[in-house]
């Protein structure tokens, strides 16, 4: 019988030993892949966050530069109140929100949080814009604005102050310039009143009289200066065309393009030591004196004899060579007369006021009541709720009024309005305790008219907004009384007229020549806006605040006096947009997403913008 030997069994011992390690390999290389494969969905998702959140910085971006081109007069303030942040994006596909604000002056900051799956992955970063307030040119700029003419034959002083800082005694400047804006507009100062400030002339300027100028004088025509003495112009004599220069004193220097004669008598003075005292580009015709000379040299010598090269002053005229393109219509540049339709509508019902003596009628923005004396007490005739329009110019100051819809203005509404005899008209505030002043809207489709001995009274904190489509009158007798001149503090004038009168071109009589007529003997504070018509000042009470018209002429001993606050009087876009707002990319910052926000995204199944 044949014998088997003993296994010890070794081998199998082996081949467990090895299965058991390959085994451990295999599961270390699963688990590796695993962890491998785990980071690289990590990082998918980061990096999808990240995506996200670029996508939202650019979203924002979009919507600041979409709204600065579309608003070139915007602010910081109106920029962040219509971009306030975006989101969009889903839960599993990605998302994005952003804040934007403004951590300190001039700039604005976009923190944009992507996310993927909520807080699973999320990424962000930072952008930061420099925001520049775009320049506007105020639509008040000057005490007198003729567009086709200035013609200032009285005695009264024009000058400036600044309601804001102080009484006219305490505050008087010399700001107090006189310009037109329609090509080969003349400027006449033919009185014996000094023009504290500039004057610019886009035709020719006329120094007639004793009246000095305390500035520059500039024209694109030619300059002629009277015969007379002592100090004529105390600035610059500057123009594109001729100078005559008949006598007295011009403390500056004369730049003329074109011809220059001066007659004995005349001076130029140069108090500033310029290398020459007169630089022209055409002919010279000069005496053999002292005065026409510098440095033993006549002002007839080729050195002079040298075209300075004036530049122009700036003129809405399309037909002018000097027409500046880039600007809107300066001489209405508030286009009241072709938006009068819209404020004053046609076929509107409203009826003939007349205020007579004995009677008082009161305004508030809310409601009016008219009331007459009797001998047995008061008896109220008439009572109105003031009705809901819009009116543009209100587009970014509002009317305080009390009423339900604070974005709306409330009127009150009149065919011709009529103040005589010894009647009062009252302007008063809102009568609520939380509400601060009250701003009355009158429109008025035909003439305003305030004679014999009546008196407006406008409230201190309270304001008279006149629109009229006719002619304004107010009288030697009639008196307008401000308790407060100046800016109110929901930032209208005290007292504003706006015209959209326009003289028959075929009636060449005074009466029709001139739509606005102040001849009163009490001193008025008042913005008088009347582009279409000329606008007559033969009063001698003094004239506070600003006029423009298409002519001005003052010939009485009305001084005029420029409020400087009313440049700060915003009314429609606030101004003429000289430099638009302007939005510049500087970088990029990092914060925690924790910074953004301190809730985790929720799952949606939609996005939004």
């Amino acid at each position: 019988m044949k014998r088997f030997s003993r296994q010890s069994g070794f081998t199998l011992i082996k081949v467990m030993l090895l299965s058991t390690m390959a085994s451990v390999v295999v599961f270390t290389s699963m688990k590796d892949t695993l962890v491998q494969e785990r980071l690289s969905g990590n990082f998918q998702k980061d990096l999808n966050a990240r995506l996200q959140a670029e996508k939202g910085v650019f979203a924002s971006a979009d919507g600041l530069n979409d709204y600065v081109s579309q608003n070139e007069g915007a602010t910081m303030a109106a920029l962040l109140a219509a971009n306030s942040g975006h989101s969009g994006g889903e839960y599993s596909k990605g998302q994005f929100s952003t804040k934007i604000s403004s951590p300190q002056a001039g700039i604005i900051e976009v923190a944009s949080l992507g996310q993927r799956y909520g807080e699973n992955a999320a990424n962000n970063m930072v952008a930061i814009f420099e925001f520049t307030d775009a320049v506007l040119e105020p639509t008040f700029n000057n005490p007198v604005t003729g567009c086709k003419g200035v013609n200032l034959s009285g005695s009264g002083v024009v000058d400036s102050y600044d309601s804001e800082a102080g009484s006219y005694e305490d505050t008087q400047g010399n700001n107090g310039d006189v310009n037109t804006v329609i090509g080969d507009s003349d400027v006449v100062l033919s009185g014996h009143s000094p023009i504290k400030g500039d004057v610019k002339a886009s035709g020719v300027l006329y120094l007639k009289g004793s009246s000095p100028v305390i500035g520059n004088v500039q024209s694109n025509t030619g300059i002629d200066i009277s015969h007379g003495s002592g100090m004529r112009v105390e600035g610059d004599v500057l123009t594109q065309g001729f100078v005559i220069h008949r006598g007295g004193d011009i403390q500056g220097v004369v730049r003329a393009n074109g011809n220059v004669e001066m007659l004995w008598g005349a001076d130029i003075l140069n108090t500033k030591n310029d290398p020459l005292d007169i630089q022209y580009g055409g002919t010279g015709k000069f005496e053999m004196a002292d005065e026409h000379s510098q440095d033993g040299v006549n002002y007839s010598a080729s050195k002079f004899n040298v075209n300075p090269n004036v530049s122009a002053v700036r003129v809405y005229d399309p037909d002018s060579p000097n027409h500046d393109d880039t600007t809107v219509d300066e001489c209405d540049p508030l286009a009241l007369p072709g938006n009068m339709p819209n404020i004053i509508i046609a076929n509107n019902g409203y009826e003939n006021v007349e205020v007579k003596s004995n009677q008082t009628y009161t305004f508030q923005p809310q409601q009016s009541k008219l009331e007459q004396k009797r001998y047995n007490g008061i008896e109220v005739i008439k009572q109105e709720t003031s009705s809901e329009t819009s009116i543009y110019l209100f587009d970014t100051n509002k009317q305080v009024h009390g009423r339900l819809k604070p974005d709306s203005e409330y009127v009150y509404g009149m065919k011709n309005l009529t103040i005589g005899g010894d009647a009062v008209v009252n302007i008063k505030k809102v009568n609520k305790p939380n509400i601060k002043g009250g701003d009355v809207i009158w429109l008025i489709d035909g003439d305003f008219i305030m004679t014999g001995n009546s008196r407006l009274n406008i409230e201190k904190d309270a304001s008279l907004t006149i629109f009229v489509t006719g002619k304004v009158k107010l009288g030697a007798s009639a008196q307008v009384v401000t308790e407060k001149p100046g800016i109110t503090e929901s930032g209208f004038g005290t007292f504003n007229i706006f015209s959209s009168y326009k003289p028959d071109p075929n009636d060449n009589s005074n009466a029709n020549k001139h739509g606005v007529i102040v001849s009163g003997t009490s001193s008025l504070y008042a913005v008088i806006y009347a582009p279409l018509t000329s606008i007559s000042m033969n009063g001698s009470g003094q004239f506070f605040g600003t006029v423009r018209g298409a002519t001005i002429e003052a010939n009485g001993g009305s001084g005029i006096h420029f409020d400087e606050a009313l440049k700060k009087l915003k009314l429609g876009n606030g101004g003429t947009v000289k430099q638009p707002a302007k939005l510049t990319f500087k970088g990029w910052r990092y914060k925690h997403p924790e910074a953004f926000s301190e809730e985790p995204a929720q799952p949606s199944n939609q996005g939004g913008s």
